[in-house]
């Protein structure tokens, strides 16, 4: 599959069978990661591959921020168990930011989530099947403590990764002429 192709037929599979991707294939998605566009070289990325048990770190932060927020904590619990046995693989991708004062936090987080498209794509086009999500768990202050990440980095998206149980057709998208103004064009 070659790269437009790729993007122009990628999208996100909110359901994954239990079979685990091979440690091969996560690392060259994250060699494909390392080598989104970074302004000042600042190489902000850090990546946490969760597999097994480790996977319920996650489960507590995605419990605690829900709790947080006002769930009840046996239903947050249960609910979070079920959120991460949606994929037997889920990449954390943070950013952690240069202290460079010519760096805005800004161009490393875009970086970061360049990084995402980047594996995206990549898993896509080796045949597996994956879903980026976030939310309120991202910025939680306990998701930092569950996942053992430095005081200034922060989590930008996790990846469920693993391989597709169905096919499914691309989202539909408004066209880009539709969202292009052309300024200074004849």
């Amino acid at each position: 599959m070659d790269a437009l192709d790729a993007i122009r037929s990628r999208i996100m599979r909110p359901r994954v069978d239990s079979r685990r991707p091979d440690r091969e294939d996560i690392e060259e998605l994250l060699e494909l990661a390392v080598r989104a566009p970074n302004h000042h070289l600042t190489e902000p990325w850090r990546f946490y591959v969760l597999a097994g048990p480790e996977r319920s770190r996650l489960a507590n932060a995605i419990a605690d921020a829900a709790i947080y927020a006002g769930s009840d904590p046996d239903e947050a619990r249960a609910d979070a168990a079920k959120k991460v046995d949606r994929a037997p693989v889920i990449v954390v991708f943070t950013c952690l930011p240069s202290t460079k004062p010519e760096v805005l936090e800004q161009e490393d987080v875009g970086s970061v989530l360049m990084a995402i498209q980047n594996f995206l794509i990549g898993a896509h086009a080796k045949g597996l099947g994956a879903m980026l999500r976030t939310g309120p768990v991202t910025d939680h202050p306990k998701t930092k403590d569950h996942l053992g990440l430095a005081s200034d980095e922060r989590v930008v998206g996790f990846v469920y990764l693993g391989y597709p149980e169905h096919h499914r057709a691309p989202t539909p998208r408004a066209s880009a002429a539709e969202l292009t103004r052309w300024l200074g064009w004849d």
